[in-house]
């Protein structure tokens, strides 16, 4: 009788080599695991309704909120947690803080659901027919208040950065000017506008109160907005951090009338159950 062991040694070599390689995998991946949650960070894309809801209906949304908003709600402090929708927790996108609300850092403290999404302004405008900052706008149709909120506020050289968890997911680097002599808009992307919508919405009513953070007429007055946005899709439960800034600077007196320079950075903690 006769006993057939297995000596193969190419086979044999194989094996180990097999072993020892997914050993070494798998404890890197503990070592990792250990320090970060691996998953996926997505954004809803500019062809998509989030939560069913139309980017035209969601910007609406947020200037009414951000409008709707005194001095003291819109103003960030130290330890709180500034999200314009924070009253109103059956709302599918979290509103956060706009940076023109800031003038040098921010930083916040917030728990939000992991079933919520997170609309983040890189830089952003309204135009509205009240003719508080400028008679001539009481006549504008929608169309004309896009392209006021556009070649009127949002002019200079625009870019922006923003991260989760420390990791680089949007960038923002563009020019906006006007082209002397002809009142033509030249709008140069200087890099991919990589997870960034640039939006041009439809005209929508804008209620103003009479202690708006904002130095409008009060009143309901049509308005539109033109501005560039990152929409996040919920993260998983679990300690996060969204930081983001901005640096707006002009692109000459001639082309850029009314533009002045501004610069933000903001950090969210997020708590996300």
């Amino acid at each position: 009788m006769y006993t057939i062991v297995n000596t193969h040694p190419i086979k044999r070599g194989r094996s180990v080599l097999v072993l020892v390689t997914f050993s070494l995998l798998l404890s890197i991946f503990m070592a990792f695991s250990g320090l970060t949650s691996v998953y996926a960070v997505q954004m809803f894309s500019k062809d998509e309704k989030p939560f069913g809801v139309s980017y035209d209906d969601w910007v609406a949304k947020y200037w009414n909120k951000r409008v709707g908003m005194n001095k003291d709600q819109a103003a960030p402090k130290p330890g709180g947690c500034l999200i314009l929708n924070n009253y109103n927790k059956s709302d599918f996108l979290v509103m956060l803080m706009d940076t023109a609300e800031v003038d040098g850092s921010a930083q916040q403290t917030c728990k939000i659901s992991s079933s919520q999404g997170i609309m983040i302004p890189l830089w952003i405008a309204e135009c509205d027919n009240s003719g508080g900052d400028d008679p001539r706008h009481k006549s504008y149709s929608d169309e004309q208040l896009t392209k006021c909120a556009r070649e009127q506020y949002n002019l200079g050289n625009i870019r922006s950065d923003v991260k989760v968890d420390g990791l680089p997911i949007a960038k923002l680097d563009v020019k906006q000017s006007l082209i002397p002599g002809s009142g033509k808009l030249d709008y140069k992307v200087n890099s991919p506008l990589n997870n960034i919508t640039d939006f041009n919405s439809k005209g929508f009513n804008l209620t103003i109160p009479p202690d708006s953070n904002i130095p409008l007429k009060p009143g309901t007055w049509r308005s539109a907005s033109q501005g560039w946005w990152v929409f996040l899709k919920p993260l998983p439960p679990g300690e996060h951090t969204i930081s983001y800034n901005v640096r707006v600077t002009p692109t000459g007196a001639l082309t850029s009338p009314g533009t002045n320079p501004h610069f933000a950075d903001i950090t969210y903690e997020l708590q996300v159950t």
